[in-house]
């Protein structure tokens, strides 16, 4: 697929009421592609299909992608709209942030539901038509998942089995014509994971002592968005985000323990 072939083509874009999702809606839209709109807010999304251009170019149906039933008619409902199925991009998520100490029962259990689970119950139910299609997945991960955050742990360990699926189905729909993505974005401007989060003590998504962490390198919704839809295109395994979360990555790999080195100490600093 390249990136002057999303003309009429379908794509399914889950957490598309806000942030990156709803950008990566609009990113496709412009590249002429329809989209099939999932989420759990009904009013939202109603209000950009019809942004969008309507019934003719975009359909909204309401989406608790952790559950199983709820994907599943996902996928019926865009098939029996536009007749086809060209590119699923996973991005719905929240997080659960604090230290793994704090966490409650079921907090864990909730985090994978919603980040992993989510993305196991869309992708099995549209893979069947995307074999057919040849088409592409493409799994909005995190560089929380590369090296794991403390004061977010749940999140991060959903994201790192995110990362792990997406490496193995990249083999496993290779020869199928499949393309399988996983997109890694920093911190991004735009997005309401804070907001919506479920907060357990002091967090990078702010917590006991209130204030939310502001990273520099940040990215915007459409910056991230911009860069989903260009991988939707070439198909690289894998996409890091921004120029400092590739230089995190990076010395992580070359240099593991200098990272671990500075995450304690910032944490350190965080809890004096």
């Amino acid at each position: 697929m390249s990136s002057s072939s999303f003309k009429d083509k379908v794509f399914i874009v889950t957490g598309a009421s806000t942030g990156i999702g709803r950008a990566t809606a609009r990113a496709l839209a412009a590249a002429g592609a329809r989209v099939v709109l999932a989420a759990r807010s009904e009013e939202a999304l109603a209000q950009l299909a019809a942004e969008l251009g309507g019934a003719e170019r975009a359909l909204a149906v309401p989406t608790d992608v952790s559950d199983s039933d709820q994907c599943q008619r996902l996928i019926e409902d865009a098939l029996a709209h536009f007749g086809q199925l060209d590119g699923l991009v996973n991005n719905a998520g929240m997080v659960v942030s604090g230290y793994f100490e704090h966490l409650q029962p079921g907090d864990m259990a909730y985090q994978f539901a919603v980040n992993y689970m989510g993305v196991v119950y869309c992708t099995q139910a549209a893979l069947p038509h995307l074999k057919q299609s040849r088409g592409v997945i493409v799994n909005v991960s995190s560089v929380a998942g590369l090296i794991g955050t403390p004061s977010a742990v749940a999140y991060s360990a959903s994201k790192a089995a995110l990362n792990a699926l997406g490496r193995a189905l990249w083999a496993e729909l290779r020869p199928y014509g499949v393309g399988v993505v996983t997109v890694c974005p920093y911190f991004t401007s735009g997005v309401e994971l804070g907001r919506k989060a479920i907060k357990r003590g002091d967090s990078l998504h702010g917590g006991a002592k209130g204030a939310a962490r502001v990273a520099p390198g940040t990215q915007t919704a459409e910056q991230v968005a911009a860069a989903i839809v260009k991988a939707a295109a070439r198909r690289p395994r894998l996409v890091v985000l921004s120029p400092i979360g590739r230089l995190i990555w990076r010395l992580d790999r070359a240099l593991p323990g200098l990272v671990d080195w500075v995450m304690v100490k910032g944490l350190s600093r965080r809890r004096l």
